[in-house]
């Protein structure tokens, strides 16, 4: 079996090291190292795809077979310096973990293996580019990595910060390859009067220099090593990469801070899985989405223990709010390969704003370096909307766990449709209700955008950008959206309140016969809550009312049944009106038409009603409320004379 052999990076005039580099990263980012790392192979994976394939992108945490910890530590990793004690540790320990990161239907990584060899404009570079350089920038103006900073993101998950890359591709030649290469980005060291970068390589044995072991030697350590194979009947290409002796971060015992430990047994590593799981979810959701064709944009493999996670589903249950707004935004882009998904989500509010501009004449750039080949001016679509707040009684481990942020616009690039942020944007309450949006900028005006990300991606910062027009569009856009999100809501707030409050005062008029909520009536309560009197003045009983004789909640909650009685004159017909509004911290709001759907039994067969009946005085009848979501209501029975 081949032995790879180790190359150390001497430090020379210029080089940065290897510790230095993943300050950087750190530095500029609240994110966690795993969030990070997340996000990066993930850009890293959309970026590198296949026209003809539905990328995949897989996360695989376990514990080692001993043949693969033997080829680690014997075959790999060989010669491990005195500096990289951690990593001869980390091998060695009866419980590491290796965290397996995937994509395929991706190129995999092809171009030169030498780190010297230039290529020719518009040929691929990217083994270079991600395993030998560090801040290299992607000319292509749609990839959503920008730096090259973030392929560090592995080696900080990892304890003894070291992975071992396997790729196949296709070489100059057309045919497909299989390349190895380990390595390892460490602090800088002194040896034997030498001083060194702590970045180090094992490859081939039989190069001077370093480049990777590839053929059917690569191969065969590959499937030792990995997890997930690569199709040999399709041809298939893509990347795997394995961390070594991977971190998650934990909560101390006061929860006031937390430290960084080695997945080191099933519970932490459990930990490690549902944080990638909710990293994907809140920075990939758009690759779950569909955009009207047969797949969706990319495919997510996440394994517990062997048994894969419902990533995609996951999403689409939690991130629903999300991704009727991107519908909306893509469609206005002409992003959609066919019709635009369904949505069942009750939506009580939402408005699509395009985001227009007026440079400044003291410009002096064509409006082409501002718009591209746009003549709207419009800098990207914002789409807002209001819905109900279903978040309450999410217990830890239900997967309304991982639902989305809320009262959060999310930020994303145009071509990558990859999360930058999400902008809480201003502070307004809406008792009950919670607001969400999409911005998106248009693909002529994204790289404006990408130019104002710092090395993790994670925010749009108008003062870093490139040029000065990219700094006025940035800059513009996000004030242009934080004014149309405050004016929305704002607007939104004070028709609540008025409605609120015109609500409750029929509701306080009516509190004779109004159920209020999902509260279950004992024997003796009536829907005030009280034993109704049976002395009544002839006067009172003449008048006609509904008696509600019971009622009770749907078992899934979305909406109840009411039985009652119309204690009014024989001789005459009445109409029954249902009334239903969603419950609110600050009084009722009444649902729409379209939120809700009424069921009578009991009532006059000839004269059929939707949201009203016709029932004859002293008939007995029963209404079912059904609502789209399970929200707590009030109900509202009004009653008039027929005509």
């Amino acid at each position: 079996m081949t032995r790879l052999k180790i190359y150390s990076k001497p430090r020379g005039a210029g080089d940065q090291t290897s510790g230095g580099r993943g300050k950087l990263l750190r530095s500029a980012s609240d994110l966690t190292r795993v969030q990070v790392l997340v996000r990066e192979t993930l850009q890293n994976s959309w970026d590198a795809k296949l026209d003809e394939w539905v990328p995949a992108y897989g996360v695989y945490v376990r514990k080692p077979s001993a043949e693969a910890k033997r080829t680690l530590a014997e075959d790999v990793f060989t010669e491990v310096p005195p500096s990289l004690e951690v990593l001869r540790t980390s091998l060695a320990h009866p419980e590491t973990r290796v965290m397996e990161i995937y994509d395929r239907g991706t190129t995999g990584l092809d171009g030169p293996v030498h780190a010297g060899e230039a290529t020719d404009p518009g040929a691929p570079n990217n083994f270079n580019s991600f395993v030998f350089d560090i801040g290299t920038t992607k000319s292509d103006g749609s990839a959503g990595g920008t730096f090259g900073f973030g392929k560090t993101a592995t080696f900080e998950v990892s304890h003894a910060h070291s992975v071992v890359y396997c790729s196949v591709c296709k070489n100059d030649e057309g045919q497909v390859e299989h390349r190895l290469i380990a390595s390892a980005l460490h602090d800088p060291y002194d040896e034997d009067g030498a001083r060194f970068t702590g970045a180090h390589w094992w490859g081939d044995p039989n190069h001077d220099e370093i480049v990777p072991l590839r053929g059917d030697e690569a191969r065969a350590i590959g499937e030792r090593l990995f997890q997930t194979s690569f199709s040999d009947e399709d041809e298939e290409t893509g990347t795997s990469i394995l961390v070594i002796d991977p971190e998650v971060r934990v909560s101390l015992r006061d929860e006031s801070a937390t430290e960084r430990v080695q997945v080191h047994d099933e519970v932490l590593e459990d930990l490690l899985v549902d944080e990638v799981v909710k990293s994907l979810a809140e920075n990939a959701w758009p690759k779950a989405i569909s955009t009207g064709g047969e797949f969706p944009p990319m495919i997510f493999h996440v394994y517990k223990r062997d048994e894969e996670i419902e990533v995609a589903e996951i999403i689409r249950e939690g991130f629903d709010r999300y991704a009727a707004s991107l519908t909306e935004v893509r469609e206005q882009l002409s992003q959609l390969e066919g019709d635009a998904p369904p949505r069942s989500l009750q939506i009580l509010k939402e408005k699509l704003e395009p985001i227009t501009l007026r440079p400044a004449r003291s410009f002096t750039e064509s409006r082409e370096t501002f718009f591209g080949d746009r003549r709207d001016n419009v800098a990207g679509y914002l789409h807002l909307m209001i819905t109900l707040d279903e978040s309450t009684g999410c217990k830890p481990g239900d997967r309304r766990a991982l639902s989305a942020p809320k009262n959060r616009l999310c930020l994303m690039r145009s071509g990558p449709e990859l999360v930058v942020y999400y902008y809480p944007v201003v502070d307004v309450e809406l008792p009950g209700l919670q607001w969400t949006g999409v911005f998106k900028p248009t693909p002529e005006c994204d790289h404006h955008f990408a130019s104002s990300e710092p090395p993790t991606h994670d925010t749009w910062t108008p003062n870093t950008a490139d040029t000065e027009v990219s700094a006025y569009m940035v800059r513009r856009t996000l004030d242009a959206i934080k004014k149309k999100t405050r004016t929305f809501l704002e607007v939104q707030k004070v028709e609540q309140s008025a409605e609120s409050r015109s609500v409750r005062d029929v509701a306080n008029a009516l509190r004779g016969f109004v159920p209020l909520g999902r509260q279950e009536p004992g024997p003796e309560r009536e829907t005030s809550g009280r034993k109704p009197s049976r002395r009544r003045t002839a006067a009172a009983s003449a008048r006609p009312r509904v008696e509600v004789i019971d009622y009770h909640a749907a078992p899934d909650g979305h909406g109840f049944t009411v039985q009652f009685h119309l204690e009014a004159s024989t001789d005459a017909q009445y109409v029954v009106r249902a009334k239903p509004a969603a419950q609110t911290a600050d009084g009722s709001m009444l649902l729409e038409d379209r939120e809700y759907s009424v069921t009578w039994s009991g009532a006059d067969p000839s004269r059929p009603r939707h949201r009203e009946a016709v029932y004859r005085g002293g008939a007995q009848g029963e209404l079912k409320i059904n609502t789209l979501s399970a929200i707590a209501l009030d109900l509202a029975i009004d009653l008039e004379e027929a005509s």
